[in-house]
């Protein structure tokens, strides 16, 4: 009994070694089983091209490189631009023709003074009720109501001057920010390849003309800037004069109108030559019988 005993315990003990041995031979192919594909996937997978590095061109973070500190003028092109297109824009919108001559306001006027319905005091009320060029300068004209209409157009000339004035007002902005612009760009463009060349001293062998190359491409982005900013303004001048030169020529037309309605060749009848008195149609005179 003892015997039996002893020969299970003995059968048990092989048994469990055997079962840990197949359990240890049995977990050991599937690892090594595992490790040839990860081999064979990393043997398999295609060599990636090495990854350049940025800054090889001129491109948007080149350009942030130069306003970065690279090169000082280019905060001086980024003003002269931001001044270009504002005043620019000011001026488009300040220039609108139903801003300077308003066609409702200058068509009622003409029709009232024609009409008789407006005297100097009224005509004066109702120009100033109107905030435009032609409204001031029909104010003007009426000031000098009654007076012969080549002394009221040698007056308001003078009187006029200031609106014309107004009108050009911010316009020689742009005519100097067209002569700066290049300037600056040329400047840069200086700075930068003067910057570059003393960067040389620092490179060796192969890098030298890479880094020659890459600093006078971005030295270089400076003028490109400053001609396009003084493209941009040099058009935009002239066409901004161009429109001030139509505005004054209508308001000119529009004036002479007015004089023509309120001077004293309008308002006093002509004089008979024969019989000096004056040629009213309305009059009849008192013949004695």
């Amino acid at each position: 009994m003892a015997r039996s005993r002893f020969a299970f315990s003995c059968l048990a003990a092989i048994g469990l070694s055997l079962a840990l041995a197949v359990s240890s031979t049995g977990q050991e192919p599937k690892t090594k089983s595992a490790e040839p594909p990860k081999a064979a996937a990393k043997e398999s997978a295609p060599a990636r091209p090495p990854v350049k590095a940025a800054g090889g061109g001129v491109g948007r973070e080149s350009i942030l490189r130069l306003f970065s500190g690279a090169n000082p003028m280019m905060w001086l092109l980024g003003l002269c631009s931001i001044v270009t297109l504002g005043f620019a824009l000011e001026r488009v919108v300040a220039l609108r023709r139903s801003r300077v001559i308003p066609k409702d306001f200058v068509e009622r006027f003409h029709e009232r003074l024609s009409s008789g319905k407006l005297d100097r005091d009224r005509a004066i009320e109702l120009c100033r009720a109107n905030d435009s060029a032609a409204a001031r300068i029909f104010a003007h004209v009426v000031r000098y109501w009654g007076l012969p209409a080549a002394t009221i157009r040698q007056a308001v000339e003078s009187d006029a001057a200031g609106e014309i004035i107004d009108l050009k007002r911010h316009v020689r902005v742009l005519n100097g920010t067209s002569t700066l612009a290049p300037l600056l760009g040329l400047l840069g463009t200086v700075v930068g390849m003067i910057e570059s060349f003393d960067a040389l001293g620092s490179k060796a062998g192969g890098a030298k003309s890479e880094a020659l190359a890459q600093g006078i491409s971005l030295a270089l982005v400076s003028t490109a800037i400053g001609l396009g900013v003084a493209i941009i303004s040099v058009a935009m001048y002239y066409f901004l004069l161009n429109k001030v030169d139509v505005l004054v020529r209508d308001l000119d037309e529009q004036a002479r109108r007015v004089i023509d309605l309120v001077s004293a060749e309008a308002i006093r009848p002509p004089v008979d030559r024969r019989t000096g008195y004056t040629a009213d149609p309305t009059r009849h005179e008192s013949r004695i019988h």
